[in-house]
């Protein structure tokens, strides 16, 4: 039985999951929280790489400030779109502001920016506010595409 490493959305834990599992509730080996949460992750600069560096699945990365209006205006589709994705996609969330280092170690210059990763890579990115549809079917393309 193949598995997949899903980094727990609560207590940062890597857990090996089976692939062929069903979408019915399942707790994080470490602390019991459910790994199916889509609620995007507020990231430090360590839960950052370990998200990025850990998951097998894609992660999509929101780069905003909390005194930016189209950051602001965008957050509400990015929890909307992060909802039907579990344990297809990761979507967390980096405050600038907080964490300016991950931004410059990046080149994020604009916000909001969202980048996508998979396998620890940069796949591509986007340098401006997108639509809960825009944002969905960049998730899905990512879950189709091998690298």
């Amino acid at each position: 039985m193949e598995t997949l490493k899903i980094v727990c959305p609560h207590c940062n834990y890597v857990n090996s999951v089976a692939n062929e599992v069903t979408k019915d509730d399942i707790p994080c080996q470490s602390c019991g929280l459910s790994l199916l949460d889509t609620t995007p992750i507020d990231c430090s600069s360590e839960v950052f790489q370990t998200h990025i560096t850990e998951n097998e699945i894609p992660v999509l990365v929101d780069f905003y400030s909390p005194e930016c209006t189209p950051c602001m205006k965008m957050a509400p589709d990015y929890e909307k779109a992060a909802s039907s994705f579990a344990l297809e996609v990761r979507f967390i969330k980096v405050n600038t502001v907080k964490y300016p280092e991950i931004a410059r170690q990046y080149g994020v210059n604009m916000l909001p920016t969202t980048i996508a990763f998979k396998n620890g890579r940069e796949m591509n990115r986007f340098s401006s506010a997108l639509s809960k549809d825009h944002l969905s079917m960049w998730a899905e393309s990512l879950i189709q595409m091998v690298i």
